[in-house]
């Protein structure tokens, strides 16, 4: 007679022998990975300002600090669906960066922003959907990608960079080291719970304490404040705060988009594909105008203007006209306007100058003399005819094309460089002091070639600004320009004229004060014989 007694005492001892199952802790430190997608838009929906500020760390140790940024990882240059939007190549470098890193002390590591690059592979897939669909809300602010693609993008990058994560799991194992992880505009898909985690398993720390994801827009601690910076660029601000989430009509949880988001998905990934060293160019708008003057291109060119003629149109609020017509200007000239979203007008920006002298601001003196003398200035005179004849040719987006191409980048430059320099320069000194006595400011976004640091001060206090340049590839148009290489003659993987800058900025303690950031770059430059 068959029995299934000692089947069942044997598997009953099977389980009493087998080990217990190993506790997954990397899942415990993030619970909301296992939510179901209206649990977690209900929570995240329910964030309060509070919940998205800038993430104030707790802990009591200081250690040395090392802030990078805008690595912009795709995802890798095999597949021909992404030819040509790979940005990152610095494995090696980026290997040995963090070895010298885990030898020099306790670190804290921290990545400020742009990481990851996924608005190009979500314009590459045709993810976002585009405002006329009607996923999209009837009113308010548009919305971009869910979670299920942001997980789908993160593991085509782990793929493709597996070296680079894995690296990071060993700064953390060699000692009293952290790493910090800030999202970006570019990454914002790193505030999804599952998109944490798969990165959090990537690197896999022994210790998941020893790796932080904040959910606001930066990170402070002991006396330093770093924000990727793009809260302060009106192309590519969140609506409402720092990335915050919203509902399709269908009831899929999305981030909100930005007009910077929309000009990459409609506009800029197509011309990357046709001019891969675009991204490489500093600053992108005088690249842009540089292009459209010395490499003509009717095609190309007509498809640009109608392009952008149709990001202002796809714009659903006069709130998001507003800011990308700011951003416009904020990016071609320089100036930054009022709560930094860009000048509206001449008005706004003499206005921006007199709060700049009202409140001390060294640096407006010079910003007034510039002002004064702005219309006399011979290098000036074509962009602003220029600019003022694209305006009145529209509609007739052929003539429009014809007078912006008419504009000398080097213009655009000498503007940027005469009258404000860095926008972001002025939202450092507003965050000096403080009840957190904040003394260093370290902003990325901009790819300042090289990075920079300089001093700042403001209400009677003096710090420093640094700014993490870029992993890419870069070279400035002006620089350029002045050794007479034309358009014709770029090319990426001449490093002669892309220098791979990988930079970094650290800060060093003394007496538990923040000293002086100091710019390094990866790999170190070889010493003078």
């Amino acid at each position: 007679m068959f029995t299934t007694a000692p089947y069942l005492l044997a598997a009953a001892w099977a389980a009493l022998a087998a080990p217990p199952a190993t506790p997954d802790v990397l899942a415990a430190r993030f619970p909301d990975a296992q939510l179901d997608d209206k649990a977690l838009c209900d929570r995240l929906l329910a964030r309060t300002a509070a919940d998205a500020a800038v993430f104030v760390d707790p802990e009591p140790r200081t250690r040395r600090k090392v802030i990078v940024s805008d690595l912009h990882l795709g995802p890798g240059a095999t597949d021909q669906r992404f030819a040509g939007i790979e940005d990152f190549y610095s494995e090696a470098e980026w290997t040995a960066f963090l070895e010298r890193q885990a030898a020099a002390g306790p670190t804290d590591l921290i990545i400020n922003g742009d990481f990851i690059e996924f608005w190009q592979i979500a314009a590459a897939l045709g993810a976002l959907p585009k405002r006329t669909d009607p996923k999209q809300p009837a009113t308010g602010t548009a919305l971009a990608s869910d979670q299920r693609f942001a997980v789908s993008a993160i593991e085509l990058v782990l793929a493709a960079h597996r070296s680079v994560f894995t690296d990071l799991g060993k700064l953390i194992e060699r000692g009293d080291n952290r790493v910090i992880v800030v999202a970006g505009n570019h990454d914002a898909d790193l505030l999804w719970p599952k998109v944490q985690l798969a990165v959090a398993r990537a690197i896999a720390p022994r210790d998941p304490s020893r790796l932080l994801f904040t959910s606001g827009p930066g990170y402070e601690h002991g006396g330093v404040h770093v924000e990727h910076g793009h809260a302060f660029d009106a192309a590519n601000r969140f609506a409402t705060g720092h990335a915050p989430f919203g509902r399709d009509r269908d009831g899929t949880c999305r981030l909100q988009s930005s007009w910077g988001e929309v000009f990459v998905d409609q506009f800029y990934t197509d011309v990357e594909r046709k001019v891969p060293f675009i991204d490489n160019l500093y600053p992108q708008s005088a690249a842009i105008l540089w292009a459209m003057r010395d490499n003509p291109d009717p095609q190309r060119d007509a498809g640009a203007v109608i392009g952008f003629i149709d990001l202002l149109r796809a714009a659903e609020s006069r709130e998001f006209n507003h800011s990308a017509i700011a951003s416009l200007l904020q990016g071609a000239l320089g100036t930054p306007g009022r709560g930094d979203r860009g000048p509206e007008s001449v008005a706004e920006v003499i206005e921006h100058v007199a709060d700049r002298l009202a409140r001390g601001d060294v640096s407006a003196g010079a910003i007034t003399g510039a002002l004064l003398h702005l219309r006399f200035d011979p290098q000036l005179a074509g962009l602003w005819i220029g600019l003022v004849r694209a305006g009145k040719a529209l509609p007739d987006m052929r003539a429009a094309m014809t007078e912006l191409g008419a504009i000398d980048a080097e213009a655009v430059a000498h503007l940027h460089d005469q009258l404000f320099g860095d926008p972001l320069n002025t939202a450092a000194s507003r965050l000096l002091g403080g009840a957190r006595d904040i003394k260093v400011v370290v902003f990325g976004h901009t790819h300042a070639v090289g990075g920079s640091v300089e001093p700042i001060g403001a209400r009677k206090k003096s710090g420093w600004y640094a700014n993490t340049g870029s992993w890419i590839a870069a070279a400035s148009v002006a620089d350029l320009r002045a050794r007479g290489v034309g358009w014709d003659q770029l090319k990426l993987a001449d490093r002669t004229m892309f220098p791979a800058r990988n930079v970094a900025v650290t800060i060093d303690y003394k007496r538990g004060v923040p000293e002086k950031p100091v710019l390094i770059t990866s790999p170190p430059p070889e010493p003078r014989r």
